[in-house]
């Protein structure tokens, strides 16, 4: 297993692992998702025999936030540390960047807060219509 950045000849693979997985409604648009990435400061995958297995994203600023937005694991693959391996990947080690995300079904809510995630008290959004 391997967890590294994404390749550009990888992210039509990462596309399908995400719209297999929950995430459709997000990455139906070949070239919007292309944009997705291409904005994105920290994109990864978890590789296994060859085969994406695994995804994860953010948005940063490398000094003092962070906003962790896509984690995606294959089910023939979960429960095997991949999620923690692509997070751990993302949020680096610097406990200067304070790191957000939404988790809105009490399974990430569990899988964040083993990582160090607690449920906010001054978060705010403003949703997308």
């Amino acid at each position: 297993m391997e967890i590294r950045n994404l390749l550009p000849e990888e992210i039509e693979a990462a596309r399908q692992l995400l719209a297999a997985n929950g995430w459709a409604h997000r990455v139906a648009n070949t070239e919007r998702f292309a944009r997705l990435i291409a904005n994105s400061q920290r994109v990864v995958v978890a590789v296994d025999n060859g085969e994406i297995v695994g995804f994860a994203r953010a948005l940063c600023d490398d000094i003092s936030n962070g906003y962790l937005s896509m984690v995606a694991v294959t089910p023939s693959h979960r429960r095997r540390g991949i999620g923690r391996a692509l997070v751990r990947h993302i949020v680096g080690k610097d406990p200067d960047i304070t790191w957000v995300l939404r988790a809105g079904r009490s399974s990430e809510a569990a899988f964040f807060g083993q990582l160090g995630f607690v449920p906010s008290l001054v978060a705010m959004e403003r949703r997308r219509t």
